[in-house]
């Protein structure tokens, strides 16, 4: 209980701050950050045998994906493909010459196919998703409030889905994957994030000049929800077949970064969506 107290004591007021008080670039490095240990615990958990080369190429791409989407620069592009497509199709490209290469050549050089696929989701698929959470912080008017929605639909969610499940739970939702989740929790998950938004709607309103429509906030809360309960037990599916309990000890007793940022990956996008949609 006291390393918990301490993770989120520490933790919590730093996230705000970068989110909060600093400029876009610092939450574009802060999500740098979470893709890159992310790509790491993902690539240790489900990849068997995986060469050092694998490891720092997959980290670097994602890496250089989340700048390049973050500055929208083209320096890459052809025609009118984009930089960061061009940048991806090197990689994948890169991925498939690494492992013809090292086939035959014995333990550590090898790259199986489950390897170069694992390291598609983390050098593509991780920053595509993660890159939301600074999008959402460059809006031009209320990027501080949209940016804390993902963060809000995944908090207040889990604590909502939580105490459902304790006080409701008695039918397991997917117990071969997730054996505390109960299908009381799944629907407490979405109404927990609908009012999540409620608040951070009105925080919004007092602090930064937002004028929320509630009804918006409560839909895409609950929608939010839906998508990062999917992130989790996606990624609990993983642990699962690793036959592990966190992918690290990177938050002492809270687990890794996927641990922690499951649901928010897949969440940041969902938001991101109706706010380009002009939606909220």
């Amino acid at each position: 209980m006291k390393q918990r107290l301490l993770v989120a004591g520490v933790g919590l007021p730093l996230l705000l701050a970068v989110l909060l008080a600093c400029p876009a670039w610092a939450t574009m490095l802060l999500v740098c950050a979470i893709s890159g240990v992310a790509s790491y615990e993902l690539l240790h958990t489900a990849g068997k045998i995986v060469p050092a080369i694998i490891y720092t190429w997959t980290i670097m791409i994602a890496l250089i994906q989340e700048v390049y989407i973050y500055s929208g620069s083209d320096a890459f592009a052809i025609g009118p493909v984009s930089s960061v497509t061009m940048i991806r199709w090197y990689f994948v490209v890169s991925l498939f010459v690494f492992a013809v290469v090292g086939y035959g050549r014995g333990e550590g050089r090898e790259v199986s196919f489950t390897t170069l696929c694992i390291a598609v989701v983390c050098g593509i698929v991780f920053p595509t998703m993660y890159s939301c959470i600074f999008l959402l912080r460059m809006h031009e008017s209320f990027g501080k409030v949209y940016v804390l929605a993902p963060f809000f639909i995944a908090f207040a969610g889990d604590t909502l889905s939580m105490f459902f499940g304790m006080w409701f739970g008695k039918r397991k939702m997917a117990p071969n994957v997730s054996p505390k989740k109960t299908w009381a929790g799944f629907y407490g998950g979405p109404i927990g994030s609908a009012l999540g938004m409620c608040l951070l709607g009105f925080v919004g309103a007092k602090c930064f000049g937002y004028a929320p429509s509630y009804l918006a906030l409560i839909v895409v809360g609950a929608v939010g929800n839906v998508f990062g309960q999917l992130g989790d037990l996606s990624m609990s599916l993983v642990k699962r077949e690793a036959g592990i309990k966190d992918y690290s000890h990177l938050f002492l007793t809270h687990g890794g970064m996927l641990d922690r940022f499951d649901s928010t990956m897949f969440i940041a996008p969902v938001v991101y969506f109706f706010v380009s949609a002009g939606v909220i």
